[in-house]
């Protein structure tokens, strides 16, 4: 059984990080983006007792940012794609979920 036309592999991926300037650095390393879109910024804020047996008005606040970001990549290579999930196995401080699909194209 054959096909009459190519595959085209895409590769979506959702990252996540603490620290923006690692995952900008996730955006130099992919110049061939064709779909970015930076999402929203998941603030969580906490309080915590400085001292938990004296004075119960002495707290400190903290925050934790994680900036979120999207991207997919078509290429009709699959080398390209495993390229890429390549390279985000080494980026430091960036979580990433990965999906691969592929299509016929006409």
């Amino acid at each position: 059984m054959s096909f009459s036309g190519n595959f085209v592999y895409k590769c979506e991926v959702w990252s996540l990080s603490a620290n923006i300037k690692s995952l900008k650095l996730l955006f130099f390393l992919f110049p061939f983006f064709q779909k970015y879109r930076g999402l929203s910024i998941n603030i969580k804020r906490f309080t915590l007792l400085r001292s938990p047996l004296g004075n119960k008005r002495s707290k400190d606040q903290f925050e934790k940012r994680e900036h979120r970001a999207y991207f997919c990549i078509e290429s009709s290579k699959p080398s390209n794609i495993l390229a890429c999930v390549h390279i985000l196995t080494f980026l430091n401080e960036v979580k990433c979920k990965v999906k691969v699909s592929n299509k016929l194209s006409h």
